[in-house]
């Protein structure tokens, strides 16, 4: 006779720990599990269990609620979930009890449950729980290493130290509300005495912004170092990430050369908060000049702004992150109080000021931004 081929599913190779004070239930339940493919293990008592999901990896915990200590109210099983969930917070956990009740249920849920199985069991429907479970935890695990990587390459591409550039002083600061998100911004000293000085936003946050974010930076990097102007490199941006933005999504960028010889910052805004020039004397000037966002199905080209440059003079970029922080009322930080924060720090190092300006508008906002905010700060020594 012809051996019969299963087909590969999410049980292949799933370890799956069984926790139950029970000997006979430890027993059925490695039994049932180990006839139908699955890696199964058996710890007695709360403590094993979370040793042994501490030790190793597991892609599922079954357990009792009920244990020696009370055996009816299912309290030490919901107690002991934060301390499962502490030892790997991916874990799927199905639970199982004797004496469930619609608040036990509720309350297993709220605590971390995934799913909840009543005993005496139907193999068949444990089965399909634990067979569903397994993919949903596999799942969520290649998410999480996915959010992990992602969030290493933009910590990198984000916290890298500032370039040094003779004649200016230049400071970042950002923050994200996700861990990942849709900002970027780019300092590449260039010949001659002149800078690139980048900011943009790209509609929405976690993960799928932060991937077209650094695609984004690629594109700023390559203009930069092509040493394009202003409405060129903006075109050039624009060219790249048409082929990747979907129809919802857009880029705001502005895109400045600061020229210390020439005495003159030339650049383009498109469709983004203004930038801000501070004068010693006081004096504000925002850039404005430059057309709408990049994407939503538009076609875009840009006009260039020129302003003068002088010694002292400080350059300001920020994100709508900071102009957007709402306070209680619903009134927003806005541009206004940006200048005016702004101006009470004339004489400060600029990254001092560019964290001081986050960390304003989250003052203003009771604590918590509720969007991606960067700041970047030029002082021209």
């Amino acid at each position: 006779m012809s051996a019969v081929l299963q087909p590969i599913t999410t049980r292949d190779l799933a370890r799956v720990l069984v926790l139950d004070d029970q000997n006979d239930v430890r027993t059925a339940l490695q039994l049932l599990l180990k006839t139908n493919g699955y890696d199964a293990h058996a710890a007695a008592s709360p403590a094993s269990a979370v040793a042994a999901i501490e030790r190793e990896r597991y892609d599922l915990l079954i357990m009792d609620l009920n244990y020696t200590r009370d055996t009816t109210s299912g309290r030490e099983g919901l107690d002991l979930l934060p301390r499962l969930r502490a030892a790997d917070p991916s874990l799927p956990i199905v639970a199982m009890t004797a004496w469930s009740t619609v608040p036990l249920a509720v309350a297993a849920l709220r605590g971390g449950v995934d799913d909840f199985v009543e005993k005496p069991w139907d193999n068949s429907r444990l089965l399909e729980t634990v067979e569903a479970q397994v993919a949903a935890g596999r799942a969520r695990r290649r998410a999480r290493r996915l959010q992990d990587d992602a969030r290493d390459v933009q910590s990198r591409m984000l916290g890298r130290a500032v370039p040094p550039v003779a004649g200016y002083d230049i400071g970042v600061a950002w923050r994200f509300v996700e861990g990942l998100g849709g900002d970027a911004y780019e300092v590449v000293p260039l010949c001659g005495g002149r800078v690139v000085v980048a900011v943009a936003d790209v509609c929405g946050k976690g993960l799928p912004a932060a991937l077209l974010m650094a695609s984004l930076h690629a594109d700023l990097q390559a203009a930069a170092a092509a040493e394009l102007r202003p409405r060129d490199a903006c075109r050039r941006v624009a060219a790249g990430m048409s082929l990747r933005l979907g129809q919802e999504r857009f880029v705001s960028l502005v895109y400045a050369i600061l020229d210390r010889a020439a005495g003159t910052i030339v650049y383009v805004n498109a469709g983004h908060p203004p930038a801000v020039v501070l004068q010693p004397d006081g004096g504000a000037r925002r850039l404005v000049t430059g057309g709408s966002v990049i994407g939503l199905g538009r076609e875009t080209d840009f006009e260039e702004g020129v302003l003068p440059l002088s010694h002292g003079d400080r350059l300001v970029l920020y994100t709508d992150g900071v102009t957007e922080a709402a306070g209680l009322t619903g009134e927003e930080f806005g541009e206004d109080r940006v200048v005016s924060h702004l101006a009470r720090a004339p004489k400060r190092p600029a990254a001092e000021v560019a964290a001081g300006l986050i960390d304003a508008a989250a003052a203003f906002a009771g604590g918590t931004l509720a969007d991606d905010a960067t700041a970047v700060v030029v002082t021209v020594e």
